[in-house]
């Protein structure tokens, strides 16, 4: 087993420390670009294809997708990474198909407007207060992973760590907007491409080669749902669902989207990205695998590092494979770490400040001169980063913290969104009966389960009884939510006259 000395170390600070600078720099330039609330929040709708691409796969490829996959597979099976990159994939491509080109023509900010102009200000408001808490809960488990790496280079408390990663995403978000993460995504993206095709040949032959890795008898490689009664199968179909529905009205994809120079780029570059998602995310999966043969030959268990020995397995394999080359080869691979983190913090920290002035803020206040909004969003921009980073000491699994913030987007969002686009004679009474009843039965079902779990707040949302009641509440919830919309637009077919294709929306 390789240990980083002194030298590696310090070529590794270095490095890295370029690498921020360069960030903050791309930061500080591009917030001279920001005028108003159209710059900031979609980047001036000028974006062309390749950069809408890049941005759209790098704010997917965070720390869930690298280090989370890479770990959930070391520990688990298959079907456990299946909410991603499998069903995230889909989401991206399916979005381009039904959802973002009819958002860009409609020039909204957010993904909650068109429920806004649809189904009033009441409901936009609604929808919009149930998504925030989706970017804090991803947001923490990008500063979680930013922690874990500081931690393991230099034996920096968690704490510090962390709080590091986070002022430097702040930073350079509050100051450039949508722009400056677009263009920090090019950069990250590239890195995290080139990082990850550096160390995968290592891992596969330290594990003993491509054959040995897939047919490992102690990885279970189905994606099908493992034997184990209704409750196993509604929490399969939950992890399906959450990501592949729920992703598709993710205000951090139909950010990109509305921030696209037209309708057309927005659509190919949800597609293109999607299909890029799904190839480079085999990547993370092929080193956890590789990781369950090499790791106990190297020593490195639990009993020998602890229990956060989990989250560690991507940038633990790096320092093993490439640490006995060059300290340089480590050094960009560790960047694009880095770089796959910072590329979803910064979009997850964007999408909750856009949600809350813009369709929570805005429409309490109206009246707010646009330089007032401006400093507003920058100080709603570091409370929620401030409420990430203590959620992320909180709650340790990267990939259960990223995974399990979607739900409310399945259970609240999607149907008015979709039902906006595509039921024009629906009513806000149907709009508020999906998102009333979804809700009651999400939240129920949890309460229902976390009442029989013992224990404080970090015990009960660390359980897996929970994060496991987390996603079936999510199918339940979904289920009654449609069940009471599909009743309600009945009435509202009966009752009202034919209108035009997409309704009030357009």
């Amino acid at each position: 087993m390789i240990e980083l000395d002194a030298k590696t170390q310090t070529v590794l600070w270095i490095g890295i420390g370029v690498y921020i600078v360069v960030m903050l720099g791309i930061g500080w330039l591009s917030g001279r670009k920001v005028k108003d609330m159209n710059d900031f929040l979609v980047a001036g709708r000028r974006l062309p294809l390749w950069m809408a691409t890049a941005t759209l796969l790098a704010t997917w490829f965070g720390a869930g997708s690298s280090m989370g996959v890479a770990a959930t597979v070391y520990s688990g099976d298959l079907r456990d990474v299946i909410a991603d990159p499998f069903a995230a994939s889909l989401s991206l491509i399916l979005a381009g198909i039904f959802i973002v080109g009819f958002l860009r023509k409609c020039n909204c900010l957010t993904v909650t407007d068109i429920i806004q102009k649809k189904y009033g200000k009441a409901a936009g408001i609604y929808a919009s207060f149930w998504m925030i808490p989706v970017y804090v809960g991803w947001l923490g488990a990008q500063m979680l992973g930013l922690g874990t790496i500081l931690n393991l280079l230099t034996g920096i408390n968690m704490l510090y760590g962390t709080l590091i990663g986070a002022l430097i995403v702040l930073i350079y978000t509050a100051s450039g907007g949508m722009w400056a993460v677009t263009l920090t995504d090019i950069v990250q993206v590239s890195l995290i491409i080139l990082g990850l095709v550096l160390i995968v040949p290592g891992a596969v032959r330290f594990a003993g080669g491509w054959e040995a890795v897939y047919t490992n008898p102690a990885a279970d490689l189905s994606l099908l749902p493992a034997e184990g009664g209704w409750n196993n199968t509604v929490n399969y179909l939950g992890n399906w669902m959450i990501m592949g529905l729920g992703c598709m009205v993710g205000q951090d994809l139909v950010q990109r989207s509305l921030a696209s120079r037209n309708e057309k780029i927005a659509i190919q570059s949800s597609i293109y990205s999607g299909i890029l998602y799904m190839l480079i995310g085999m990547i993370p999966i092929t080193i956890g695998l590789a990781a369950k043969i090499a790791f106990p030959a190297w020593g490195i268990t639990e009993a020998a590092f602890g229990s956060d020995l989990e989250n560690q397995v991507l940038p633990r394999m790096a320092i093993q494979v490439l640490g006995g080359i060059h300290p340089v080869l480590l050094t960009i691979f560790l960047s694009a770490l880095i770089s796959a983190i910072m590329s979803s913090a910064d979009s997850s920290l964007l999408a909750a400040s856009s949600l809350f002035s813009n369709n929570i803020l805005h429409p309490l206040c109206p009246k707010l001169p646009e330089k007032k909004m401006l400093l507003i969003i920058r100080i709603i921009t570091i409370l929620v980063l401030v409420t990430a980073t203590v959620l992320a000491l909180e709650v340790r699994s990267i990939y259960a913290l990223m995974i399990n913030c979607w739900a409310s987007q399945l259970v609240i969002v999607f149907l008015p969104v979709v039902s906006a686009i595509y039921c024009p004679r629906a009513s806000a009474r149907s709009a508020w009966a999906a998102m009333g009843t979804a809700t009651v039965v999400w939240i129920g079902y949890m309460i229902s389960v976390a009442l029989g779990i013992h224990g404080g707040f970090t015990e009960i949302m660390g359980s897996d009884l929970f994060q496991f009641s987390l996603t079936n509440g999510a199918v339940y919830g979904f289920a009654a939510g449609t069940l009471a919309f599909l009743i309600s637009y009945a009435e509202d077919l009966a009752s009202q006259p034919p209108a035009g294709e997409h309704g009030t929306a357009s």
